[in-house]
C-alpha cells in the first residue's frame, strides 16, 4: 500500500480517536433524545477516575490513550486525553495532540464550556474553543479556523460526550441521538443500544452493554462496550467501515478516585 494511502486511512483513524477522546471513550452524545427516566430523583454523582486503553489499527497496536476526569475547586469538571502514538500514527502530527475539556454537571446535564487542543512538546494551542450557553454561541479558533457558530441545548464537544453519555447511563437514562461540536457545524448521530457482552479485560472480566452511532449516509459506524460496574466507563469501542473493522480500542487500566 502507497504511503498516502496509509497515511490517509491513519488520518481517519486519527478522526475516529478523537471523537471517542483521542483514542477509546469516543463514546457519543449530545443527549437531544432521550428515552426512559431516572429511577430515582437523586442524580447519580461523576467519579473521578484515570484509565488508558491499547489502540489497534488493522490488527496491530498503534499507541496508548490516556484520560483523565477530575473536579475542580469551582465544582466544574475536567476531563483530559492525551495519545501516545507508536509506528505509522506517528506520521500524523495531530495524532498526539493533548485534548481538554472544561464542563458543568449537573441535574440538567453536560454541559461544555472550553475545548482546547494543545501540542503536547511546545504547548502551542491547536484549538480553543468556548461555549456560551446564556448566547447560544461558540466562539474560539479551531485548527486555524475562526468559530462563531450558533448552538442548540445539548451539543458536546469531542471529550464532554463521553462524560455525557456516562452521566445519563448512571442515571437511567437512554441516549438516542448524538449532536457534536465540529469546526465545520453540528453534526448529528442516531445511538442505539444494540446488545450486552462481558469481555476478558486486563483488569479481570467485565459486563458490559454495547451502543451503536452512526450517521446518516455515512459507510462508518462506531460501537461502544460500556461497563456498569465501572460507572459506564467505555472498556472497548470499534470503527466500522462498510462492514469492516478499522480500528478497535481497548482498556488496559484504570483507577477510580
Amino acid at each position: 500500500m502507497k504511503r498516502h494511502a496509509i497515511a490517509g486511512r491513519i488520518r481517519r483513524s486519527r478522526d475516529f480517536m478523537k471523537h471517542y477522546a483521542g483514542a477509546l471513550l469516543l463514546a457519543c452524545i449530545a443527549l437531544t433524545g432521550m428515552a426512559g427516566a431516572a429511577a430515582a430523583t437523586e442524580v447519580v454523582p461523576l467519579a473521578p477516575f484515570e484509565s488508558s486503553y491499547a489502540i489497534i489499527w488493522h490488527g496491530f497496536t498503534a499507541g496508548i490513550s490516556r484520560f483523565a476526569l477530575r473536579q475542580d475547586p469551582s465544582g466544574q469538571w475536567i476531563y483530559v486525553s492525551r495519545n501516545e502514538p507508536h509506528g505509522l500514527f506517528r506520521l500524523v502530527p495531530k495524532a498526539s495532540l493533548t485534548l481538554t475539556s472544561r464542563m458543568s454537571v449537573d441535574a440538567e446535564g453536560v454541559r461544555p464550556l472550553e475545548f482546547t487542543a494543545a501540542d503536547p512538546d511546545d504547548g502551542k494551542l491547536q484549538a480553543q474553543v468556548r461555549f456560551d450557553w446564556s448566547a447560544l454561541r461558540a466562539t474560539g479558533v479551531f485548527e486555524g479556523k475562526a468559530i462563531d457558530m450558533a448552538l442548540h441545548p445539548g451539543v458536546q464537544d469531542d471529550l464532554s460526550i463521553q462524560v455525557a453519555m456516562m452521566h445519563a447511563l448512571a442515571n437511567g437514562q437512554m441516549p438516542a441521538g448524538i449532536s457534536l461540536f465540529d469546526k465545520n457545524g453540528i453534526r448529528d448521530y442516531e445511538y442505539t443500544r444494540v446488545g450486552a457482552e462481558t469481555l476478558q479485560t486486563p483488569v479481570g472480566p467485565l459486563q458490559t452493554v454495547i451502543y451503536r452511532s452512526h450517521k446518516a449516509n455515512s459507510p462508518r459506524s462506531n460501537r461502544y462496550w460500556c461497563a456498569p460496574e465501572l460507572g459506564y466507563v467505555p472498556v472497548q469501542a470499534e470503527q466500522q467501515n462498510n462492514g469492516k473493522v478499522e480500528l478497535v480500542i481497548k482498556l488496559q487500566s484504570i483507577h477510580r478516585n
